[in-house]
């Protein structure tokens, strides 16, 4: 039987309107058991809580806490399943779809389950079945299933959703989540609430409003008295007002709240600016970048504070919370102005969540050196070292021992160069990765971080946050146990185990409160509800504002349509509305900011602030005050602008910035140790390898060969540039001696097909060492694909062409010791350490280098591995099969460039200008001379030590 209720449709003329119509929807007298009050998020709670007007804490739910009390009020509810347990369970029914016959047109990656799941809940909120899914989705398609081959793969992927979401409801029986919480609820026989006050627009109109479900469940709701629907008349407008009345709740009635008497707020504009184009008459606040923006707030919020006025009544609206909330940390402090927030910030931000994603990134490399030392370096973890616990300084020595190895995963290698101790750790995850079942592999990774983790002390600033970061993921980790314990034993890969982890850490949000005081940093959505003098909105690119939405990975947009999936028209149509509301907001005033630059690319100005004009809100220009004669300046604001003033601001300073700055004006800059110089250095072993980073730039080999600095990484790749390329070479290396073992000589057109068969099988071998999901991008790159040929076809090619038989085939062969080199004026001995990638002795008695480049060939300006090689190899073979050895060719085996082999071309004089650059190279060194002093300018974009480089010391010797 459906309870008789009133549902009524609030109509409020504004934002603060919109707020008063919420408390006066309250039922009096108040019991907050009987009421409950939808509101999108617990910071939109917070701002109502904060206007003291008899709202209780427990009253204010977000759509799944209302879901959750509604479990909680049902006698004898089953049990209701946790997120990791439908992901445990949607799982195992995939594998069960696809064991029947569902054949899936693409390969079940653990990202995808979790798409697969988002699908299913969005189909059921939108109040459709499964067999509504299955027979709306094949009727479309089935027409062009003979003509369109896209139409057949997304048929046979319904086939497989179908069958996937059929099994995934059989196997939650005994269970409810909310789809079955929805089911009891409609069929209880006790109120679970009187009264309901939706203070969210529909999903169609806000990503956190409720959907057609939830809007079936409060109009079916047995109990349920009375719903009070609240919006504003411009989002009503906007497309609401239809679909309220027309099939989300048919019947309500409508009521005008009564609007207030207080004007709106000013506009404030900048001034002395001409109007731009771009932005009409209503311009906003250019910044630069973010950081500017909320340094422009905090000019405000100081002038406020100067004028006795209450900075809390501030407001700093953005769409997204990063990376505000994190800048805003740095920027009020330094101002020293106090902010508060209380915002849903991602948990991956958080350093424990980072710390334990090493764990998982370095199990998921197999634990290749880039993987390792990244989590042995991490702060949050200690590991056994040879004098106890393991430093940064013995980290940074076993990194260069396992780079010397070639160290490039395998646990046997690890053992020989590691301690005993940074050894049973990788055992340790080693052991949980092979563990027979997902329960046991967890326990594993629990394990580890007990054992090796470090905690803060109570009395560090940061302890509360990290502990309460560090219970969030551990119980996560707790959880995803308990949910394969119960739901699915079976053992996870762990690209899979680690994916789990991630989506969810990715997933939720963490809600620490930042200060109690100041002004407010608000998200948009929470601004709604907020009671403010002043508002600025920061952030107005076009990436943010309007919020983008998310697509299907799917299906395409004109399939889902019939299903209820809203369109974007209705979507950016409330977009625009709500950013018009708060617009209007507060009661004094409102601004606008956008930035140009982020991260050191241009962004473009939001679409939305074309309609800032329509509003029709009073401008108000921001005049600065004229400068009076004699008047002292005004106090800086910035730690920042105190340096640059000079001595008269140094009492705004604390003592070590103070102190800083004397130092600074102590030192002259025109020393020579500014420009790189560092005075004479005794003569050493060479390498040429680094004498060529010398050429490149001589500040690059400073900070590499003469400071030791390690390279900033790529931590996107498990393997650096010259990992990989040494990889390349022993392969090649392997290749070559089981051919030459074979009795092969050089390769021709004849046996070119048998290299090539042995060239695989040589690569497969190393190949299988390395992890499993980095061998794809591997072997594209050593055996070609339909699109490119490899590395071993284009390393072949040129040979084909030269018919000189090959007395004997040098592979990664050393050349060290003393050798003489000659230039114009001299000959010098020099001290060198190399390694030539392949050195061929023809029957002609000459040599052919060759040397393997994973790019392009260098330039020959700054090319000194084949000359050195040349003069080095001449010296060192004489009387090598009893005869003298001159070069003949010299090239690169270039894999980026077009032809197969990169030839020097005339030998003779590359080899003598090579010499001469090398003598150079080292006096340049022994003198001491490193300057910024790049070949090519464009080289700083990819430079690992850019963090160190002081560019602003380079003048006009920086342009060639």
């Amino acid at each position: 039987m459906i309870t008789p209720r009133t549902t009524r449709l609030l109509r409020a003329a504004d934002l603060r309107a919109f707020q008063r119509a919420i408390f006066e929807s309250l039922p009096r007298p108040l019991v907050p058991s009987e009421c409950a009050v939808i509101v999108p998020t617990r910071s939109a709670a917070e701002e109502l809580l904060r206007q003291d007007r008899g709202l209780a804490p427990g009253q204010l739910m977000t759509r799944d806490e209302f879901y959750e009390a509604i479990h909680a009020r049902l006698p004898g509810a089953p049990p209701a399943l946790s997120p990791f347990e439908r992901e445990v369970l949607l799982r195992k029914a995939a594998r069960a779809a696809h064991e029947s016959g569902a054949e899936p047109p693409f390969n079940l990656r653990p990202g995808l389950v979790r798409e697969i799941l988002a699908l299913y809940d969005a189909l059921r909120r939108h109040h459709r079945s499964v067999a509504d899914f299955d027979r709306l989705v094949r009727g479309s398609l089935q027409p062009a299933v003979e003509i369109d081959r896209g139409a057949a793969r997304l048929l046979a992927q319904t086939v497989f959703l179908t069958a996937t979401f059929e099994e995934f409801e059989r196997q939650t029986a005994g269970a409810v989540d909310e789809h079955g919480i929805r089911a009891l609820a409609l069929a209880a026989t006790v109120p679970l609430f009187r009264k309901v006050v939706v203070t969210v627009a529909d999903q169609a109109a806000d990503p956190k409003g409720l959907w057609t479900a939830d809007f079936d469940l409060l109009a079916r709701m047995p109990g349920l008295e009375a719903i009070d629907v609240i919006a504003t008349e411009a989002l009503l407008e906007s497309g609401s007002y239809l679909r309220f009345h027309e099939s989300l709740l048919p019947g309500i009635v409508d009521l005008t709240c009564e609007s207030g008497t207080e004007p709106p707020p000013m506009l404030m504009v900048p001034d002395g600016v001409p109007e731009d184009p771009s932005y009409g008459t209503a311009r906003p606040f250019v910044c630069r970048d973010r950081e500017e923006e909320l340094a422009a707030v905090a000019r405000i919020a100081a002038r406020i504070e100067a004028a006795g006025g209450d900075t809390s009544r501030l407001g700093v609206v953005y769409q997204r919370p990063l990376p505000y909330i994190y800048l805003a940390r740095q920027v009020f402090a330094d101002a020293r102005l106090s902010c508060q927030a209380l915002d849903s910030l991602p948990l991956a931000g958080e350093p424990f969540a980072a710390a334990v994603d090493l764990v998982f990134a370095a199990m998921a490399a197999d634990f290749t050196r880039a993987a390792l030392i990244e989590l042995l370096r991490s702060p949050h973890f200690a590991f056994p070292g040879p004098d106890g616990t393991l430093g940064l300084a013995d980290v940074h020595g076993l990194d260069r021992r396992l780079a010397a190895g070639k160290y490039l995963g395998d646990l046997e290698g690890l053992r020989t160069v590691a301690p005993p101790g940074v050894v049973a750790a990788v055992e340790v995850l080693q052991t949980a990765a092979d563990a027979p079942t997902a329960p046991q592999q967890i326990d594993g990774i629990l394990g580890f971080i007990a054992s090796h983790e470090c905690l803060p002390q109570p009395s560090d600033s940061w302890y509360e946050r990290h502990m309460r970061a560090r219970g969030a993921v551990l119980a996560a980790l707790a959880t995803l146990r308990q949910a394969h314990a119960s739901r699915d034993p079976q053992p996870l890969t762990v690209g899979e185990l680690s994916g789990a982890v991630r989506r969810w850490i990715e997933a939720q949000t963490f809600s620490p409160r930042m200060g109690d005081a100041g002004l407010r940093l608000l998200d948009a959505e929470a601004a709604r509800y907020a009671d403010l003098d002043e508002l600025r909105l920061v952030g107005l690119v076009e990436s943010d504002w309007p919020e983008r939405g998310t697509r299907n990975v799917f299906y395409p947009a004109s399939l889902l349509s019939p299903l209820g999936w809203p369109s974007d028209h209705d979507r950016l149509a409330a977009s625009r509305t709500r950013f018009q509301d708060l617009l209007r907001l507060p009661k004094r005033r409102v601004s606008l900011s956008t930035f140009t630059l982020e991260d050191d690319a241009i962004v473009s100005p939001s679409p939305l602030l074309d309609d800032v004009d329509a509003t029709g809100l009073p401008i108000e220009r921001l005049v600065a005050p004229p400068a009076l004669a004699g008047a002292a300046a005004p106090e800086p604001l910035f730690v920042h602008e105190a340096l640059v003033g000079g001595a008269d601001r140094l009492p705004a300073l604390d003592s070590r910035p103070s102190a800083w700055l004397e130092l600074r004006r102590a030192r002259a800059f025109a020393a020579p140790r500014f420009r790189g110089g560092i005075g004479p250095r005794a003569p050493g072993v060479y390498a040429v390898s680094k004498l060529e980073r010398y050429l490149e730039c001589p500040f690059k080999y400073f900070a590499a060969h003469v400071l030791r600095l390690p390279e900033e990484r790529d931590r996107e790749a498990w393997m650096t540039a010259q990992e990989r390329g040494r990889f390349v070479h022993e392969v090649f290396e392997a290749f070559f001696r089981e051919w030459q073992a074979a009795g092969h000589g050089a390769i021709t057109v004849s046996n070119v097909a048998d290299a090539l068969v042995l060239f695989d099988a040589v690569a497969e071998r190393r190949l299988a060492r390395l992890p499993e999901s980095d061998r794809a991008l591997e072997r594209t790159l050593l055996l070609g694909s339909a699109a490119a040929a490899g590395f071993g076809e284009r390393a072949f090619a040129f040979e084909l062409d030269d018919e000189v038989e090959v007395v004997e085939r040098l592979l990664e062969y050393e050349l060290e010791g003393r050798f003489t080199f000659h230039d114009a004026e001299a000959s010098r001995e020099l001290a060198l350490r190399s390694k030539a990638d392949r050195i061929d002795l023809l029957a002609d008695g000459t040599l052919r280098l060759v040397d393997y480049k994973l790019g392009r060939a260098p330039e020959r300006k700054r090319s000194l591995q084949l000359p050195v090689y040349g003069a080095c190899a001449t010296q060192a073979l004489r009387g090598r099969h009893g005869r003298t050895w001159t070069v003949g060719r010299a090239g690169y085996v270039a894999f980026k460039e077009k032809t197969p082999f990169v030839e020097v071309q005339n030998a003779a004089k590359a080899m003598a200008d090579g010499e001469a650059r090398l003598l150079a190279t080292v006096d340049a060194i022994e003198r001491g001379e490193f300057p910024v002093q790049p070949d090519e300018p464009f080289l700083c974009n990819w430079c690992q030590y850019a963090g160190v480089c002081r560019k602003d010391y380079v003048g006009d010797e920086f342009e060639k």
